[in-house]
């Protein structure tokens, strides 16, 4: 992931969800949390937080944009989707860590740097926030790659080398989720089967209207956005 001042609250937004790599089968009732992955939670309110902070950061970064490069304003709904997959594949990274007694790899710590960084002038709550949410992919990856390590023994450092670590790690997290639960709630769109969490429509219900049809879609339109209430938008 490109790691810019521009860029680095968009990465993900607009396809939140798209890609949680996992695999799970419980649809099980979990009051109060939002995501669930073996012995790890994350509270409802923890999502609600976390995207509502992301989202200033986002506003931000547009502010700094000249107006023919600024994305708009998107549904916070994209924003809360986007924290819930992202608090997921953390808390597998975690799990992982825990299970194989690893950190993640250095490559994890260079792109936190640059985060860190493009949000040197956010606030600290914000900035944790936004670290977090779009850090998540890099968190996964690099545990997944200490995992590989740990169990080749590989010290290798190539790019061949560390793509083979990155496969087998995932192997290793793929066996680890058939064996425990993982859930995200429905409200989300994201399907946990299949071998990865991925958009899915709500089964137990459809959109009636053009309008509803539109924020169903992977990348709501932008007369969407503009018909949600002012409380529900981000931007």
């Amino acid at each position: 992931m490109n790691l810019t001042r521009r860029s680095v609250a968009l990465t993900g937004v607009a396809a939140a969800g798209l890609l949680l790599t996992g695999c799970g089968s419980s649809r099980g009732i979990h009051p109060g949390n939002a995501v669930v992955v073996g012995s790890d939670t994350v509270s409802m309110s923890k999502i609600d937080t976390t995207s509502t902070l992301f989202c200033k950061v986002y506003v931000a970064q547009q502010q700094l944009q000249s107006a023919s490069q600024q994305s708009g304003p998107l549904p916070l709904g994209s924003f809360r989707s986007y924290a819930a997959s992202s608090l997921a594949k953390r808390a597998l990274g975690q799990q992982l860590a825990d299970q194989y007694a690893v950190e993640p790899a250095s490559g994890y710590q260079t792109q936190i740097s640059q985060y860190q960084q493009a949000l040197a002038s956010s606030p600290a709550d914000e900035r944790d926030a936004a670290i977090a949410v779009a850090g998540a992919d890099a968190y996964l990856q690099n545990v997944e790659v200490s995992v590989g390590q740990k169990i080749t023994g590989s010290t290798g450092q190539t790019d061949a080398d560390l793509k083979a670590d990155l496969e087998r790690g995932q192997v290793a997290a793929q066996d680890w989720l058939n064996d425990h639960d993982a859930f995200v709630d429905p409200v989300f769109g994201l399907a946990v089967d299949g071998g990865t969490f991925t958009a899915q429509k709500d089964q137990t219900s459809y959109p009636l209207s053009t309008l509803a049809s539109q924020g169903a879609a992977p990348q709501p339109a932008s007369t969407y956005t503009a018909a949600l209430p002012a409380a529900q938008v981000c931007g």
